[in-house]
């Protein structure tokens, strides 16, 4: 019985390389966190978000992408009854505080303590589709277009391609599909 185990792992040994040459072997990069403080603006015909609807989609989507948790998203002046300039107003207007992992550069120096704290990373393949694990639909097609035009060039990203097309009005006949590769944390704090 012995000589089976000992021969079971010789060639467990000999077939690992071609059972993992399968496997994508991601490289460690070194990189920095990098906080970065955006307004964003959701100008939507089809889907209606409510204030904190809007904020937690869209950090949702952040998180989803590799944002450091410990990001802030304000919506100020969200009502009309708040604002009578707001009167007329497609959609709320976020202001977002994050940060995520880009590649070091020397010449950026450090806005607060902790940033540009070094991090390991690696770049992964990412999806932005309808989803309902996920929670987006179809309905989010135009919040995934402004986030995808006013977010993620802000993210480290390549390859990215996405086919977006968002009929306004309706539901239906909108479609959108988001992929590339994101840099990526090796652990998010």
């Amino acid at each position: 019985m012995r000589v089976v185990w000992v021969l079971a792992s010789v060639g467990l040994m000999f077939a690992w390389p071609w059972w993992a040459a399968g496997e994508e072997v991601t490289v460690a990069v070194p990189a920095v966190w990098k906080e970065q403080r955006l307004e964003f603006s959701y100008m939507g015909r089809t889907a209606r978000y409510s204030c904190e609807g809007l904020r937690e989609k869209v950090r949702s989507l952040l998180l989803d992408l590799g944002a450091r948790r410990d990001l802030k998203i304000a919506v100020p002046a969200c009502n009309e009854s708040d604002n009578p300039a707001l009167r007329g107003y497609l959609g709320p207007r976020l202001s977002i505080v994050f940060s995520s992992p880009v590649l070091p550069d020397a010449a950026v120096q450090p806005l607060h303590a902790g940033d540009l704290s070094p991090v390991d990373a690696h770049y992964e393949p990412f999806t932005l589709t309808s989803d309902a694990f996920r929670n987006y639909g179809v309905g989010d097609c135009e919040l995934v277009e402004d986030f995808v035009r006013q977010i993620l060039p802000k993210l480290a990203t390549r390859e990215v391609k996405q086919d977006i097309t968002c009929a306004p009005y309706q539901g239906n006949g909108s479609r959108f599909f988001v992929h590339g590769e994101i840099l990526r944390a090796a652990r998010i704090p």
